[in-house]
């Protein structure tokens, strides 16, 4: 039995070699795609987080500020030194400087060697001979071999390490040998990087590692209680989680967008599985009248499945390996989703997610083979052998098309109700649960109406006198039988979810350009990377000489609100407590705030993440201290997609902060605009500064978002790709069905010519009802997606903009395509012997 089975599969393989590698490679297209968004992700979150655990090293806890221009004191890391469950506890100054004349700003990390050597071991430096006597204790700085190789210095090299007005002048004393191959740090003594570039009597963090037997939870909640408002001790896992929130969504987003192709390939395994029982229908019953049960029979149909899927799916396996190295080389870790270091992750693939993405392959298979060996199973013996196959085993005779019968009641009104409901869940477990559900019940609404759309749609020209050709075309349409319905819902499925990413992408787009139309109000842009920006430009800006009408300054910092999620964004900026709404797109209305209260306004995803709203009073954690804050209005910000607050320069400087502008927009004077770039050109080039205009921060902004849904762009393409194989190989499918009937028709006059033409034309027109169908169903997706999925997901909101230029196109584009796939269908009518069919009916 067992010998007879591969026997069939070969058979099988042998007979139909086209549509066989098609369907094999359709699983591979969806296996690959999901395989190498798992590794592409899975290698940025390790990567990440063994650069982690380089720089944090292993403690049991971290203290820190939970605003970034606040510190920790040092009374405060001795008090907690002197604890007895505290084994020991490391100090660390972590800031950003520029080495010398280099824009980007490294990071240097301030320890103290003792105690780091229990706490963060990787960091140790190692001393060079070349450095003289230099050593980390006399004023030495260490740097990461990467970071050597970046700047083409060597030990014993003199560098300046700047920070706004501070300057260090000192030496390599040597490198960091434990570090990372792509890690870009220095490392000093603590005591020389506090003196030159503070927290006066504070540091950054403390690290913390505890007593054996001591029990971690309940130390951090005795010690939280005891701390001031304005720092928190946090777990030394958070910061992984916090990552791996980071880029959840994206995550899902995209393996949800690979599941469809996957599933659209399924579709294509049904086609090439029932083509194959129609062909062998014949065989089968000679099989079962010698003794083949009717289990068996349909078991080999399920092992036919099987042998596409698992070979398929080993194609996908390697091919997912092979676009995780390419994506990661070309758009980085994040896949231009902008989460990660645009570095390129080592892919390292484990053993359980391949062999979950082997059996998610070899299940869509199997789950397209499952119909057609129900199928087989069912068909009468007698008939098999004397008429052929049958999709409708139950009626008795050669029916070919599907009982299609009337809507039941409210059954599609009530489909569409639960699909709106779905839509309007809230998040679960922070993703869009409910919009992926409604998305899958959309899709299971337009292909279950392919049949009464194609019957009210071409019934009425099948009563029409066309030409021949035609005719024959149009009824076959009409009638709805099983194969057409197959490809008309693999079109659905892949051209509703092309349709649906084009206009959400466009939706974004779109809201992207109007939002910096408002956000880039001034001619130029400067800016320090992460450092203040020196005191001597902010001066001579103010002076009567230098070439610019207005400046507005902006410091950046973050806030903790939350130690598992990714920080909140603290924008300073120079703006009027009473016309917030001159610099910020605010998505409501603008509350007045009471006066000897602090007016804040918070982005729309910090509205979204943490439900405050506006007219709310909220407790900031400002300054080491934990301020009552007016919440004034939402703004619409799309470039923080985990929440910004803005407050007034004179509402931080009256609060006691320390303004350190980072940021200039500046309105040069009239007729001065050229002159502006040679004026500020000392700045720029001594200290690094970055300077560019409105319109090259927007070319930049966009080619940033075009950039960040490129892998979109492709895994859109496979679907298609899949979804017009597909068509190919069921109307193949459906020559073989009516064999009888193409042959009876060339007995009756038509030539091969009239035969091709009216299988292209079939299958031009169920290309027609799937793209129409799939039109339909992408605008709905389309605005799930853009109402549901982005403000749950990324907690993003915009308009929804239909591209109909765009769409429209790619609709005609896919019919096009349609047509030269059905071409392949067409040619197996010039394959027909019409006396030998005609002699199997008799």
């Amino acid at each position: 039995m067992t010998l007879l089975a591969w026997w069939l599969v070969r058979a099988q393989f042998r007979t139909r070699r086209a549509a066989t590698l098609l369907s094999m490679l359709a699983i591979a297209l969806g296996v690959a795609l999901g395989y190498a968004i798992h590794l592409i992700n899975d290698a940025a979150l390790t990567d990440f987080n063994r650069a982690l655990k380089t720089v944090q090293g292993d403690p049991d806890a971290v203290l820190a500020a939970r605003d970034s221009a606040g510190s920790v004191p040092l009374a405060t890391v001795n008090a907690i030194a002197r604890d007895p469950a505290v084994l020991v506890i490391a100090p660390v100054i972590d800031t950003r400087v520029r080495i010398d004349r280099w824009r980007t700003p490294f990071r240097l990390i301030g320890i103290d060697v003792f105690s780091a050597a229990a706490v963060m071991p990787r960091l140790l430096p190692r001393r060079d001979e070349r450095a003289a006597t230099k050593s980390i204790f006399d004023g030495g700085v260490y740097a990461s071999p990467a970071l050597l190789d970046k700047l083409g210095l060597q030990a014993g090299a003199t560098v300046t390490l700047v920070r706004g007005e501070h300057e260090w002048l000192t030496t390599i004393a040597g490198d960091l040998p434990a570090v990372g191959p792509d890690e870009l740090l220095l490392v000093a003594d603590i005591a020389w990087v506090q003196d030159r570039f503070g927290p006066v009597g504070a540091v950054s963090e403390g690290r913390v590692r505890l007593a054996p037997n001591t029990d971690l939870a309940s130390w951090r909640a005795a010690l939280a209680a005891r701390l001031p408002a304005g720092l928190l001790i946090r777990a030394a896992d958070d910061d992984s989680t916090r990552v791996a929130n980071v880029s959840r969504a994206y995550r899902v987003n995209l393996n949800v967008l690979a599941l469809v192709a996957l599933l659209t390939g399924a579709f294509l395994v049904f086609a090439t599985q029932l083509t194959a029982v129609a062909q062998r229908s014949a065989q089968f019953a000679l099989l079962g009248v010698l003794g083949l049960s009717p289990r068996m029979r349909l078991l080999q149909v399920v092992l036919e499945g099987l042998a596409i899927g698992v070979p398929g799916a080993l194609l996908g396996l390697g091919l997912g390996y092979l676009l995780a190295i390419a994506f990661t080389r070309l758009l980085g870790g994040d896949l231009g989703g902008g989460y990660f270091l645009a570095s390129a992750p080592l892919i390292v693939p484990e053993l359980a997610p391949t062999l979950g993405f082997l059996a998610l392959g070899c299940a869509a298979s199997l789950a397209g083979a499952l119909y057609p060996a129900y199928l087989n199973r069912r068909q009468p013996l007698a008939q098999a052998l004397k008429m052929g196959f049958s999709q409708n085993p139950r009626a008795g005779g050669a029916i070919r098309t599907i009982r299609t019968t009337r809507p039941r009641g409210l059954r599609p009104l009530l489909l569409v109700l639960v699909a709106l409901g779905l839509a309007q869940l809230p998040p679960i477990v922070e993703l869009p649960l409910g919009g992926y559900a409604a998305i899958a019940l959309v899709l299971v609404i337009g292909v279950g109406s392919a049949p009464l759309v194609t019957q009210c749609v071409f019934g009425w020209f099948a009563g029409c006198r066309l030409p021949a050709a035609q005719q024959i075309a149009v009824q076959n349409v009409a009638q709805a039988p099983l194969m057409a319905q197959v490809a008309a819902s693999g079109l659905i499925v892949s051209f509703a979810l092309t349709a649906s990413m084009v206009i959400m992408v466009s939706s974004f787009r779109v809201a992207v350009d109007h939002w910096l139309d408002h956000v880039l109000p001034a001619p130029l842009y400067l800016r320090s990377k992460g450092t203040p920006l020196p005191q001597e430009l902010l001066a001579a800006l103010t002076r009567p000489e230098a070439p610019f009408a207005r400046v507005e300054r902006t410091a950046y910092g973050s806030l903790t609100i939350d130690s598992q999620r990714p920080n909140v964004a603290l924008l300073v900026r120079e703006i009027e407590r009473s016309n917030p709404a001159a610099r910020l797109p605010f998505t409501g209305p603008v509350l007045a705030s009471p006066a000897d209260t602090v007016v804040v306004w918070i982005s729309e995803p910090m509205h979204e993440i943490y439900r405050i709203t506006p007219g709310q009073t909220l407790r900031l954690p400002l300054l080491g201290s934990e301020v009552k804050v007016f919440v004034g209005g939402v703004w619409r910000d799309y470039s923080r997609q985990f929440g910004a607050v803005v407050i007034s320069r004179d509402d931080f400087l009256r609060l006691g902060g320390v303004f350190q502008p980072t940021d200039l927009a500046l309105w040069p004077l009239p007729g001065q605009e050229a002159l502006a770039g040679d004026w500020l050109a000392p700045w720029t080039s001594g200290y690094g500064l970055e300077l560019a205009d409105s319109a090259e921060i927007r070319r930049l902004s966009l080619s940033i978002f075009d950039r960040s849904f490129a892998v979109t762009y492709a895994l859109e393409a496979a679907a298609m790709l899949i979804g017009l194989f597909g068509l190919a190989v069921t109307l193949a499918a459906s020559v073989w069905l009516r064999a009888r009937e193409l042959a009876t028709l060339a007995a009756l006059g038509f030539d091969r010519r009239m035969l091709s033409r009216a299988v292209m034309l079939e299958g031009a027109l169920i290309a027609a009802v799937g793209l129409l169908i799939g039109l339909a169903c992408g605008v709905a997706i389309g605005a799930v997606l853009t109402y549901v999925v982005n403000p749950q997901a990324f907690h993003w909101r915009m308009p929804l903009e239909i591209p109909w230029s765009t769409v429209l196109a790619g609709a005609v584009l896919t019919l096009l395509a349609a047509v030269v796939a059905s071409h392949y269908a067409a040619r197996q009518t010039t394959r027909l012997t019409v006396a030998q069919v005609l002699a199997s009916a008799q």
